[in-house]
């Protein structure tokens, strides 16, 4: 290893301490940081070698986190993508989490950590800005309308 592979590799190891990143994140990165592409290469080699740089694992940990967010799956991997991830590491990493994922679910979840007191129910201009909301997160409209629905009814069957 010459001088600028050991300080690209040790340049990327420190940056994978902090968080996982990807193969093209790391290439990026280190040739921001003004590494020849021939270093920066050497160095993902390396640290592909011993483990340290998956994209794999990247695209577990970048989906889990975005989908705990509240995001869409499918938003979170379109994000993926757009960072440069693998798609054959993104496409297994998305169809172990949509085992685990329901967007319905999901979405009740988000609605009530942002309307705790159920606020949307008396006010249209709440209502939609919880449903603009979900939307940006990634949900369909369906998904949408039935959940700020089913929290509308259970409040209606609640005053009974």
């Amino acid at each position: 290893m010459g001088p600028d592979v050991k300080a690209a590799y040790s340049t990327a190891l420190r940056m994978l301490t902090r968080r996982e990143h990807c193969e093209a994140e790391v290439r990026q990165k280190l040739e921001a940081r003004g590494f020849d592409e021939i270093a920066a290469e050497s160095a993902i080699e390396e640290l592909k070698n011993y483990g340290y740089l998956s994209d794999a694992r990247f695209a577990e940990a970048f989906l889990r986190y975005r989908t705990k967010r509240g995001e869409a799956l499918w938003m979170a991997a379109a994000k993926a993508r757009q960072k440069g991830v693998d798609e054959s590491a993104l496409q297994q990493a998305v169809e172990e989490a949509e085992a685990g994922f329901n967007a319905l679910d999901a979405c009740r979840e988000l609605l009530q950590s942002r309307d705790p007191g159920r606020l949307r129910r008396d006010d249209e201009r709440v209502w939609q800005r919880h449903a603009r909301f979900l939307r940006n997160k990634g949900y369909d409209a369906g998904t949408i309308l039935r959940v700020l629905n089913e929290a509308d009814t259970e409040l209606d069957e609640e005053e009974e």
